[in-house]
C-alpha cells in the first residue's frame, strides 16, 4: 500500500506548485493550413472551426517546435445514424508515429447541425509533443467515414499545459525521486503488482517512469510497461534506458533510478480506473509518475 509520510506529503505539494509555475501559457487555434477549408461547427452556440480528415484524405500540418499540438476530433455521423462509432486518429512523420488515439464516440448534443445534415460527434482530445525544429505532420483517421479535427499549439516550455501530478488509488510503494532542487513522488510498479489510477476525462495522462537500477545492473536496460482498464489492453510501452547521472532516491539508499521516459495516453469522458504494470524485465521494479492538465477556463473547444 501508499506510504504518505508527512515530508513525502509536503514534497509533493512543492513539486505541484512548482509545475504550475513553470508551466503557465496559452494555446492558440490553428485556424488555417495550405490547401485545407476549415469548416464552422457550432459548440454551444460558439463557432468553432475544423479540419476534416478522412481515411483517403490526410490532413497535413506543419509546426515549429518545440511545441506542443492539441487534437480536438469528433467523428462525423450519416444523416439518421446514431449508434456508437470507434475510430482510431493518428499523428504521423514520414513514416514514424508520433502518436495515436483509440476511442469511441456517440453524437453530442452541444454541437448544433442542420436538419439535412447528419450528427456531429462528442469530442475526443490528445496532445503531441513536438521536439525543436521544423515538422511536417500528418494526421490519418480509420474506423469511419471522416473525423472533424480542430488544432491548438502552444510554443516552447512556456506554451506547456499547467498539469496537476495524479496520486494513485493504489500502490505497493512510493519513492521521491530527487534531481537538483526538485523532489518528485514516484509509485513503485513490478509484476503482479501495478499501480491502480482513477482518472475523469475527457482528459490526457501524462506519464513519465524510470527503471531502478541496482548495483549489478550495467549499461543499456530494456523495460516494457502495460495499461489496462477493466482488463482490456489499452496499450504498451517499451523502454531502453541507463542510469541517470543527476537523480537519486532520498528514500532508497540501494537503488539509482533510470533516465526518465515520458508518454502521453487520452481518455475520454468518464471515470477510468487504469492499471499500469512492470511486464518485463522480470525481477525489476519501474516508477510511475502521472500527470494530467490542470482544469482551465476559456473558449479552448
Amino acid at each position: 500500500m501508499i506510504a504518505r509520510p508527512r515530508t513525502a506529503v509536503l514534497l509533493s505539494a512543492l513539486a505541484l506548485l512548482a509545475a504550475g509555475a513553470a508551466f503557465a501559457g496559452k494555446w492558440e487555434a490553428i485556424e488555417r493550413l495550405p490547401g485545407e477549408t476549415p469548416r464552422t461547427v457550432m459548440v454551444d452556440g460558439n463557432p468553432r472551426l475544423y479540419f476534416r480528415v478522412a481515411p483517403d484524405h490526410p490532413l497535413k500540418v506543419p509546426v515549429d517546435g518545440p511545441a506542443r499540438v492539441r487534437l480536438t476530433s469528433r467523428a462525423e455521423f450519416s444523416k439518421g445514424k446514431n449508434a456508437i462509432v470507434s475510430y482510431t486518429l493518428r499523428v504521423m512523420e514520414g513514416t514514424r508515429e508520433i502518436e495515436h488515439q483509440d476511442t469511441e464516440t456517440a453524437p453530442s448534443s452541444r454541437v448544433n447541425t442542420d436538419a439535412d445534415q447528419g450528427s456531429v460527434g462528442k469530442s475526443r482530445k490528445m496532445t503531441v509533443d513536438v521536439p525543436a525544429g521544423h515538422h511536417d505532420l500528418r494526421v490519418t483517421a480509420e474506423g469511419v467515414s471522416a473525423v472533424l479535427v480542430r488544432l491548438h499549439t502552444a510554443s516552447g516550455a512556456a506554451g506547456e499545459t499547467p498539469t496537476v501530478s495524479l496520486t494513485p488509488v493504489d500502490a505497493w510503494r512510493s519513492v521521491i525521486v530527487v534531481e537538483g532542487e526538485k523532489s518528485i513522488p514516484y509509485y513503485s510498479t513490478k509484476t503482479g503488482s501495478p499501480v491502480k489510477l482513477r482518472v475523469v476525462g475527457p482528459t490526457t495522462l501524462d506519464f513519465i517512469t524510470r527503471l531502478d537500477f541496482d548495483a549489478a545492473m550495467r549499461g543499456t536496460v530494456g523495460y516494457r510497461l502495460a495499461i489496462t482498464e477493466k482488463g482490456k489492453r489499452l496499450r504498451e510501452v517499451e523502454f531502453k534506458t541507463t542510469k541517470a547521472t543527476t537523480a537519486s532516491y532520498s528514500n532508497l539508499a540501494d537503488r539509482v533510478p533510470s533516465k526518465f521516459d515520458r508518454f502521453t495516453l487520452p481518455f475520454g469522458a468518464g471515470t477510468h480506473e487504469i492499471l499500469v504494470e512492470l511486464l518485463a524485465p522480470p525481477g525489476a521494479v519501474a516508477e510511475i509518475h502521472a500527470r494530467i492538465p490542470q482544469p482551465s477556463v476559456g473558449n479552448e473547444e
